[in-house]
This record gives C-alpha cells, sequence and structure tokens, in this order.
C-alpha cells in the first residue's frame, strides 16, 4: 500500500510535468511586434514574409506565362513531400491593388488545382509591400 504522504508528493511532482507530443518539438510561433503609442496599427508599416518563396509571378505584365514555372515548382514541392501545404500570397504596392491581387492569386490557385494539388492543401493570403511597383504573387512552401 501507498502511503498517503508519498502519493501526494508523487501528484505534486507529476502535476508540474506536461507530456510530449509534436507541439513539443514544433517551432515558436512568431512573435508580434509590439505596438508602439505614437503610431497606431493601421499605419504601422506591413512585415513581409521572411520565407523565400518557391516562385514569384510577377504580374508587370497583363498576362505573365506562368504555368510551366509553376508546374515544374509544385511538382519539385510534392516529390519531396506528397502532403506539402501550399501558401499563395498575393502581393500589391497598396491596398488599392487588393482586389486585382486577390483575383491573380486565385487564378494561380486554379493553375495549381489543375496540377491536381487539392484545394484543401492551398491557403490564399494577401500582403502589402510598398517597395513594388507592380502585384506579384509568391507560392510559398509550409
Amino acid at each position: 500500500m501507498i502511503h498517503p504522504r508519498a502519493a501526494l508528493l508523487v501528484c505534486m511532482v507529476l502535476g508540474g510535468c506536461a507530456l510530449i507530443d509534436q507541439t513539443t518539438f514544433a517551432p515558436a510561433p512568431e512573435a508580434k511586434p509590439p505596438a508602439t503609442a505614437t503610431a497606431p496599427a493601421a499605419v504601422q508599416p506591413a512585415r513581409i514574409d521572411p520565407r523565400t518563396p518557391l516562385a514569384v509571378i510577377d504580374f508587370a505584365s497583363a498576362n505573365p506565362d506562368y504555368r510551366d514555372l509553376l508546374h515544374y515548382a509544385v511538382g519539385a514541392a510534392e516529390a519531396r513531400d506528397r502532403g506539402v501545404q501550399f501558401d499563395v500570397v498575393a502581393v500589391t504596392p497598396s491596398l488599392d491593388q487588393a482586389t486585382s491581387g486577390q483575383i491573380q492569386a486565385a487564378g494561380v490557385m486554379r493553375s495549381m488545382l489543375q496540377e491536381r494539388v487539392p484545394a484543401a492543401r492551398i491557403h490564399l493570403g494577401l500582403q502589402t509591400d510598398p517597395a513594388l511597383t507592380a502585384n506579384q504573387v509568391r507560392v510559398y512552401v509550409r
């Protein structure tokens, strides 16, 4: 029979432990930059995605031919991991071009669907980058 004090000690020691699972080894989420008192959140500069894109499609011309580039990029990513997830991000110089950027990103997504990438593995996004002169769609691997 276990002594009551020993049982209490075991419960106290194990109460501070955490189970080890996949989240234990996952990278920590990005810290959000603190809001400053001098500038409202809407005026703060946009945070540019630090990841290296798998493909960048520049919409400086009206109808860029990106299907071959996308075919090879998606094929290479899926060769490494069959369940790879993709972020398709429209990047525009300002919010004035957000609608056209969303339409362009949806077109890239449709092209990826034609490459037989399931819709559940494609995630759309929108960012602004004032350094750009034309819209871009960037494809990232998650």
